[in-house]
Parts: structure tokens; C-alpha cells; sequence
């Protein structure tokens, strides 16, 4: 077996174009669809693995960021506070693994989520949805560039400069 991820994705890769692609010749097209779909996710995958970590630590400071500056606008409840440090913590840990750096993502991006439903019809919410736009809008600028290899980007070359 092959120790290494990228040898091993190379592998699939070749014997999924090289011999499973061309063995299909004449099948349906929704068949040949979803094969090359398939080969374009392993692709994606071997050629950004290399960058994960980096571009999820990226994601965890964008998170910790928002979250302290909606801590500056409304009082946020104990366990989103712990969250932030949590994040706080895992982004200092040499060895926490990209599982602990994505859990910690997504816990506080759920508590944005909650912070600003509680908002409407409340005097701050007009600030909080600004702060959440305003950072919102960078994170989903650097997804759009994390992706762009899909090509569905129209003018990828105007996406921002990659921050991991």
C-alpha cells in the first residue's frame, strides 16, 4: 500500500481516466457525468490537500474575528464565548488536526448564525449584520478563491490574493 496521499490520489486518478473512463464508452451519460465529477473532486482534492490545514486555520481566524467583534456589539452567551477560546486555543495548538480546526469553524459560525436571529427587531441588529457582511464578505471572497479551480468562477483573476 502506498503510504503517501498524493501517490495515492495520482493512482486513482490515472486508473479512474485511464481504464475506467474509456471501459465506459457508450454508457449513459448521466454514468459518464458522474465519473467526471468524480475525477474532478479527486483532483481538487490532490491538488489543494497539500494547502487544507493552512486554509482551514484561515477559516478559524476569519470565525474567532467575527465573533469577537459581535462580542463588541451585543453580550453573547457562556458557551459561545468558551467557543472562541476553544478556537483561540486550537489556532495556538501545534498539534490539533484539521477534525478539531473545522469543529471549532463551525461551532462558532453556528453561533453567529443564532446571534443574529436573536438580533432582528433589536436596536444593535442594524450593527451586528454590518460587522457580519463586512467579514462575511472577505471569508466568501477566499472560499470563492479555494475553489476557483472548478471553473465557475467568470474572472477568477479579479478573486483576491489567497490568504492561507
Amino acid at each position: 500500500m502506498i503510504r503517501d496521499f498524493d501517490a495515492q490520489l495520482q493512482v486513482v486518478l490515472t486508473a479512474l481516466q485511464d481504464i475506467v473512463a474509456p471501459a465506459l464508452s457508450g454508457a449513459d451519460n448521466h454514468v459518464i457525468e458522474q465519473l467526471m465529477l468524480s475525477i474532478a473532486t479527486i483532483g481538487f482534492v490532490k491538488a489543494r490537500l497539500p494547502e487544507a490545514r493552512r486554509f482551514y486555520r484561515m477559516d478559524l481566524r476569519s470565525w474567532i474575528d467575527l465573533s469577537k467583534d459581535a462580542a463588541q456589539i451585543v453580550s453573547v452567551p457562556d458557551d459561545m464565548a468558551k467557543a472562541i477560546a476553544a478556537g483561540v486555543g486550537v489556532l495556538t495548538d501545534p498539534e490539533a488536526d484539521s477534525a478539531d480546526i473545522e469543529a471549532i469553524s463551525r461551532q462558532l459560525r453556528d453561533h453567529v448564525t443564532a446571534l443574529s436571529a436573536a438580533a432582528v427587531g433589536q436596536p444593535y441588529q442594524a450593527d451586528l449584520e454590518a460587522v457580519i457582511l463586512e467579514k462575511l464578505g472577505v471569508l466568501i471572497a477566499q472560499n470563492r478563491q479555494w475553489t476557483a479551480s472548478f471553473g465557475f468562477e467568470l474572472q477568477p483573476e479579479n478573486l483576491p490574493l489567497a490568504a492561507w
